[in-house]
Parts: C-alpha cells; sequence; structure tokens
C-alpha cells in the first residue's frame, strides 16, 4: 500500500494528473505517533519492526528505571494474563489482556510471581512453575518440581542458552537446605543437598556464574554453577539489622545490597574483602527498587529525582523511603485492585 502524493506519477492511471505514491514508510512522524498510541505493548513492538522509520516512534516511554506492573489471572473457556503498566516518571499507563485458548495453559490460571527479569517473569503454582514474558504473550514451561520455592531467581533471558534457574528452600527448623537447578531446556531438575543453619532464605541473586542466598541475620551464602558446590561467604549476623519484614537483596554490576525494611530502611554493602556487610546511609546518585525481584538504578539526568531513594509496594499502592529525610511517601501512580500482584519489570526491548 501506498499514500498519493505530489511529485511523481504512477503508471496506473495518474500519468497525466499529477498525482504520486508515496509508501506508507513516509508517514510523518506525529500521525505515526498517533496510531502507534492506540496500540497495546505487542502490537508496539511489531509496529516498530515493521519498518527502519517507524523505529524512531517512542510511544512507550524508554526510561531507564523498572515499570510497575499490576498482574492477576481471569478464566472463562480460556484462561487470560491481566496487566498494567505504569510509570513513575510520567503519569502513562498501559493495559494489556493476553489470552491462551489451548487447553494445555489452563493450568497456568493462579499462578504466583516469583521473579522478574529483562522483561520476563518466572511463576509457580504448585510443583508448575514457567517463564511468561507479557509483551510477546510467550510461555516458556519449566520441569515439574515437587516443593515449595523459599526463593528463586534466574540467571539471563530465558530463550538464551546460557540460562539457569535456581531454587532453594531453607526455614528456620530446617536441618537441610535444597538447593534445586536447571535450564529450559532441561526435562528435570537437578538437586543439591547441604546441611542447614536453622535460618530463613531471605532472597536470592545471581551474579558472575553464581546465585547468591541471603539469610536471616545476614548470612550469605553462595551456589557455584560450574562446580555445582555450596558454601557460606558469611556467617555472621548484623547486629544493628531488623529482620521482622522480608530482607531484598540487589545485585548491581558485581556488588550486592542488602535492605532491611522497618521503620526505617537500613541498607548494608557488601565488602568482598572483609567478607562483611558495611552499613551505608546514602545511596547517593542511585535508587533501589523493592520487589520479588529488585533493582539498582542510576538516578541522574532524567531520573535525578530518584536520587537517594527505595522505592517499594504496600498492598495497592507504591511508595518511596527518602535517605535523606528518614521518611516515606505515596507515589502518583495508580492503584491496582485488591488481588492484583504489583511488581517492578525491566521495560521490553524495542528493537
Amino acid at each position: 500500500m501506498a499514500m498519493i502524493t505530489d511529485g511523481q506519477r504512477h503508471k496506473n492511471g495518474f500519468e497525466d494528473n499529477g498525482i504520486e505514491f508515496r509508501p506508507w514508510s513516509d508517514l510523518p512522524i506525529d500521525i505515526l505517533d498517533i496510531i502507534a498510541r492506540q496500540l497495546d505493548i505487542v502490537d508496539h513492538v511489531s509496529f516498530r519492526a515493521a519498518c527502519k522509520n517507524w523505529r524512531e516512534i517512542q510511544v512507550l516511554p524508554l526510561v531507564k528505571s523498572p515499570w510497575i506492573m499490576g498482574h492477576c489471572w481471569a478464566m472463562d473457556e480460556n484462561v487470560y494474563s491481566l496487566c498494567s503498566f505504569s510509570l513513575l516518571t510520567a503519569k502513562w499507563s498501559h493495559v494489556t489482556r493476553n489470552k491462551f485458548e489451548r487447553e494445555g495453559f489452563r493450568d497456568l490460571y493462579g499462578a504466583a510471581i516469583c521473579a522478574s527479569k529483562h522483561g520476563w517473569l518466572l511463576l509457580q503454582k504448585s510443583n508448575l512453575s514457567f517463564f511468561y514474558n507479557p509483551s510477546t504473550n510467550s510461555i516458556i514451561k519449566l520441569p515439574d518440581l515437587n516443593i515449595s520455592f523459599n526463593r528463586t531467581t534466574f540467571s539471563s533471558v530465558p530463550s538464551s542458552p546460557d540460562c539457569f534457574c535456581f531454587a532453594i528452600q531453607s526455614s528456620k527448623d530446617s536441618i537441610k537446605i535444597y538447593i534445586h537447578v536447571c535450564q529450559p531446556s532441561d526435562h528435570k531438575w537437578k538437586t543439591f543437598e547441604s546441611n542447614g543453619i536453622g535460618k530463613a532464605v531471605e532472597d536470592v541473586v545471581y551474579s558472575n556464574g553464581a546465585f547468591y542466598c541471603v539469610f536471616s541475620g545476614g548470612v550469605l551464602g553462595a551456589f557455584d554453577l560450574a562446580g555445582c558446590e555450596w558454601s557460606f561467604l558469611n556467617i555472621l549476623s548484623i547486629p544493628e539489622a531488623s529482620f521482622w519484614f522480608r530482607a531484598h537483596m540487589i545485585e548491581s554490576h558485581g556488588q550486592l545490597w542488602l535492605v532491611c525494611p522497618s521503620n526505617c530502611f537500613e541498607v548494608f554493602k557488601f565488602n568482598w574483602l572483609s567478607q562483611i556487610w558495611v552499613k551505608t546511609r546514602t545511596l547517593g546518585c542511585q535508587a533501589l527498587f523493592l520487589g520479588c525481584t529488585s533493582f539498582l538504578v542510576s538516578a541522574e539526568g532524567e531520573t535525578s529525582s530518584f536520587a537517594d531513594k527505595i522505592y517499594y509496594h504496600s498492598n495497592s499502592f507504591s511508595y518511596y523511603y527518602s535517605m535523606e529525610t528518614k521518611l516515606s511517601y505515596r507515589c502518583e501512580t495508580t492503584p491496582t485492585r485488591w488481588g492484583t500482584e504489583r511488581i517492578w519489570i525491566q521495560p521490553p526491548e524495542l528493537v
């Protein structure tokens, strides 16, 4: 298809009237912008991929901070994934409704989000676990695993051959630590056992070939993928830290951060040389986003308003804690409805 313009004559009956045809790819940017704003995220990705010129359309805000995502399930004869996306930097929100028509997808209904990374979600329901990309409506099922994960995460994009999924089970009453590892192409999980320490696992992250697990009190353990070996890096508790609520660990460029929520948020950074957690009183030009998977982002330029703040979800709203004022404030974002999971998710890569 093409649009008619002056200057270049068309061969099918327009030779004498001075009318020419121009390809749709030459539509003015403002018109393309109007069209793209009517599309959902999945169609928007396809829209921008259709033509080199259309890749310049930036209807979906491309900011360096995670998006807020609300998620819930619905079901009739089909299963539906209902996702809402919003930003902290602009009054923008979008809702998608992905449908799974085949009978084999009915068991997805009710699965809970365990981790979020690279625009993908890792979900679990009973012994079922699977990856889900809400931008492309893609599902990658993992082998069944007959445990309830305490904490789980994954190393890289699930569609890549170097992706590993990691699950750990430990509690204060357990005498054993159970570790489970698999890749999306595997037929079953590999299971490893280690002596327990009588502490619950708080969070887990991946960094440079190892999965790091933090336990109550700040005890830090690591599972090396290459050697399939488990070890403790630090068994000393943090005396000034409160573990009344779930602690969050964040990995960023090889560094490990630990946040203990309480009346005041306590932040620690792991010192690799001395193998201890060191308390920090400021984040500087950085911000932390706490959730099932937590993120650290640079807070400069267009995101400078995030600097020295910790963002988190509570019930249907999102909040931030200021390291400067030692107070929490509610974000001006659209609340999610009751029963909807609220997480941080990295924006899809629009290519």
